[in-house]
């Protein structure tokens, strides 16, 4: 007598394990409509706001994904009989790792916003996917394969969980970095937050699906060190083309912004970026199925 190890079905999964797309589509909806909001009422309305509101306003904004990622991702894992560990440490890691590496390296080393602007948009989009792209890519990448890679992985949504915690905790710091560094105003704190935040998260999907490969699905050993290039080659393209959205026209006292086609980018960005992960995801567990299905014929024959 054989016996084989089935996968879950969908009602167990959802008994024993808390599902991460749905709460994975939610954060994105509310994060994207708060930055919408915040948006929207600073340019229609144009408040004058002190400073020190100004920075209060956007310090809260910079809170808002981490906040909402506790609330809809983490304290409901609590609920389920096997809930995922370490989310926390990986978000927490994941900034500590851009705290002390990353932004230092992207700013102090590379120095990437004084010579990159300037440069041709293919050149830009190779020059951060090899600078950026690269340090932001393998930091969060480190810090997944020592905290979580390959004991915590039970399940493929597991590895969708934890590169979702590992893009909150970068992207929280940059955040707070780009907040105390260039003071903006709410409304254009929003747009750079919600930047930040579809960049790493573009990014750590990408790095999500070449484990889900490598450990689910027996895969060659070059699949996972090519999703990491496509996740660096994500931060290296969305990043001058979100620049290019958000530079107006050259005017006599400088270049305006432009926050609303930023959105709209960002928006579609996320959007994209989460329906293609998803795509590959369920089309990764299709095939797992079918491989099981087979193998039960053929013991069967």
């Amino acid at each position: 007598m054989s016996y084989r190890i089935i996968p879950p079905s969908s009602n167990e999964e959802t008994y024993l394990y808390r599902q991460a797309w749905p709460s994975l589509a939610l954060q994105i909806l509310l994060v994207t409509a708060v930055s919408a909001a915040a948006v929207m009422v600073s340019e229609l309305l144009n408040p004058q706001l002190d400073g020190n509101i100004n920075r209060i306003l956007a310090g809260g904004l910079a809170l808002l994904p981490l906040i909402l990622w506790f609330a809809i991702a983490v304290f409901p894992e609590y609920r389920v009989r096997r809930p995922r560990k370490n989310l926390t440490a990986v978000a927490i890691l994941s900034g500590l790792t851009a705290s002390a590496v990353g932004l230092p390296l992207a700013q102090d080393f590379f120095r990437i916003e004084q010579w990159l602007p300037l440069e041709s948009s293919f050149q830009r989009i190779i020059g951060f996917t090899f600078t950026a792209g690269m340090v932001d890519t393998a930091l969060k990448w480190l810090v997944l394969r020592f905290v979580i890679y390959p004991k915590q992985l039970r399940i493929r949504s597991d590895a969708i969980a934890y590169g979702l915690a590992s893009a909150v905790g970068y992207s929280f710091y940059l955040n707070l970095a780009l907040i105390w560094r260039l003071q903006p105003t709410f409304g254009i704190a929003a747009v750079y937050i919600l930047s930040n935040y579809a960049i790493q998260f573009a990014s750590s999907m990408f790095i999500a699906l070449g484990m889900i490969e490598s450990h689910f699905g027996n895969a060659l050993p070059i699949v996972l060190p090519l999703n990491l290039l496509i996740a660096a080659a994500s931060i290296g393209i969305i990043r001058p083309l979100f620049s290019g959205m958000m530079s107006g026209p050259l005017l006599l006292t400088g270049s305006s912004d432009r926050p609303l086609f930023g959105l709209m980018f960002l928006t579609a960005t996320l959007m994209g970026a989460a329906m293609i992960s998803y795509f590959l995801y369920t089309v990764s567990e299709r095939r797992e199925r079918e491989a099981y299905a087979g193998s039960g014929d053929a013991d069967d024959l």
